[in-house]
């Protein structure tokens, strides 16, 4: 009976080391799987985001462009003797790039993957995972505050350039300055007020993108150091 109790003691024992013996291969598994998407999904917010940061750089150097032709417009205005012609005009409709939308050639997926999935927790390091998190949110919140500062400038300049035959062989403003092709169309005062919101909204936009580059390059720096102490 002794030896009998024993023995099924024993195969308990057996069975009982072998259940832990299981969960714990099991554990290793999930864990190194686990791993194996931390790193995968880090590499990948790499690429997202330096697609984000080549959409800035772009917007960036546009801005600048944009500046430049303000300030010829602003040269315009104030000189009554400078006839349009289609340099000019060129110069008009350059002004206004980037007034309707900013280019939103964004990857988001992998973000969005994590949010949706969960997985968001698989990124061990804390700091980088808010980090990541404040980014996006950071980014959202800066493009929507352009978006608000948005002007009728380009709708008017359109119009302008509509009803004025731009590079027609005859364009209806050829040897007119433009404030005479304002006063004719009636929007002269319009025009200098879209045209100073339109000033105001350039600056504000290259305020947010330098921002929004810091912090997209931070971001990046910290995911791409978690990398190499991952590795």
């Amino acid at each position: 009976m002794k030896r009998y109790t024993a023995y099924a003691i024993g195969e308990i024992l057996l069975v009982v080391i072998g259940i832990l013996i299981a969960l714990e291969l099991g554990d290793l598994k999930q864990e190194k799987t686990e791993r194996r998407l931390e790193k995968e999904y880090l590499e990948r917010l790499v690429i997202d985001l330096e697609n984000d940061l080549s959409i800035t750089e772009f917007i960036e150097r546009t801005l600048v462009s944009k500046e430049e032709n303000l300030i010829k417009v602003r040269a315009y205005i104030e000189d009554p003797s400078i006839a349009l012609d289609d340099s000019i005009m060129l110069t008009l409709k350059r002004s206004y790039i980037l007034g309707a939308e900013l280019p939103n050639a964004r990857l988001t997926g992998t973000f969005q993957e994590l949010i949706s999935t969960g997985n968001l927790r698989l990124i061990r390091n804390k700091d980088l995972r808010n980090n990541i998190v404040n980014f996006y949110s950071a980014w959202e919140h800066n493009n929507n505050r352009i978006r608000e500062f948005q002007t009728e400038y380009i709708t008017l300049l359109l119009q302008i350039v509509d009803r004025f035959n731009f590079f027609e062989s005859k364009p209806l403003y050829d040897g007119k300055s433009l404030n005479e092709v304002l006063t004719q169309l009636q929007v002269e005062k319009e025009f200098y007020r879209y045209y100073m919101e339109e000033v105001n909204y350039m600056e504000f936009t290259k305020r947010i993108i330098e921002r929004n580059k810091e912090i997209v390059k931070s971001t990046i720096d910290s995911i791409k150091q978690e990398l190499i102490r991952l590795n």
